[in-house]
């Protein structure tokens, strides 16, 4: 077979491929069956998220708040013992911001001053 054969067969196969796309959802019965299935998982969607998912998330919510408060106020009790091992706290210059000595995350419940 010659090369001219063989192109010309791969032209006559892209144009016949190209024009056996066409479905029946373009119909007008076929697209108002996808319009009715959309409309049905738009509804499950909706129910589910409203009576699944926010009552989940809210519960959840409570629970982690209720927990967190609780360690909140067992940190301001019993605050964990500072150890100074000697790779911390090393400052070769200040911090440009603050009063140069604690990082922007700084917090004195869970990270004790060396000081103190």
């Amino acid at each position: 077979m010659t090369l001219f054969k063989v192109a010309q067969l791969a032209r006559t196969a892209a144009a016949r491929g190209s024009r056996s796309y066409s479905s029946g959802m373009f119909t007008n019965a076929g697209y108002e069956a996808s319009r009715e299935h959309a409309r049905g998982a738009v509804e499950t969607w909706k129910k589910i998220s409203l009576f699944v998912a926010l009552p989940s998330v809210a519960i959840f919510s409570y629970v982690a708040t209720k927990d967190e408060l609780a360690h909140i106020h067992h940190l301001e009790h019993d605050p964990p013992k500072f150890v100074g091992y000697p790779y911390l706290h090393v400052r070769k210059r200040k911090f440009p911001y603050g009063d140069g000595e604690h990082t922007p995350f700084w917090n004195p419940l869970t990270n004790p001053d060396p000081e103190e």
